[in-house]
């Protein structure tokens, strides 16, 4: 899913890292966040959270919106332009994801083989191949 996810982006041709972009996603389904919640659900710091969200601002991605009871408390939400990247990324890769799921048809038998054979149709090396890599290149 990551990298259907980081294929996108770049398909896209957009400049977000794939944690801003889980940050988008958070903001989307979860609504007007406080910088405190969306670190708590990033599981980040709360200046890594305001970091990320600098530079999202800077983006036209994301605004912070005073809070007209209490002016310390700003809340993030998505712009019109955040919104329309987080809906282009995820129909791409619904539509990504259907592909590989034609591709595949029904073979497999089990979880696993499904997962296998999704991950060769993506053209990523299986878990085993990876590992099998990894230890040739830790050596």
């Amino acid at each position: 899913m990551v990298g259907i996810t980081a294929r996108t982006l770049a398909i896209l041709d957009v400049e977000v890292t794939l944690s801003q972009y889980r940050t988008l996603v958070i903001l989307a389904s979860r609504g007007p966040l406080r910088t405190v919640d969306l670190a708590a659900a990033l599981r980040v710091h709360p200046s890594t959270a305001t970091r990320t969200c600098d530079r999202l601002v800077r983006r036209d991605l994301v605004a912070r919106q005073q809070q007209s009871s209490d002016r310390r408390v700003a809340l993030l939400t998505l712009t019109e332009a955040g919104k329309a990247l987080v809906g282009d990324v995820m129909r791409h890769r619904t539509q990504e994801i259907r592909r590989l799921v034609r591709t595949v048809g029904t073979e497999p038998r089990t979880t696993a083989e499904l997962i296998n054979s999704l991950v060769v149709a993506a053209g990523e090396p299986t878990e085993e191949q990876w590992w099998r890599h990894w230890e040739q290149i830790t050596r």
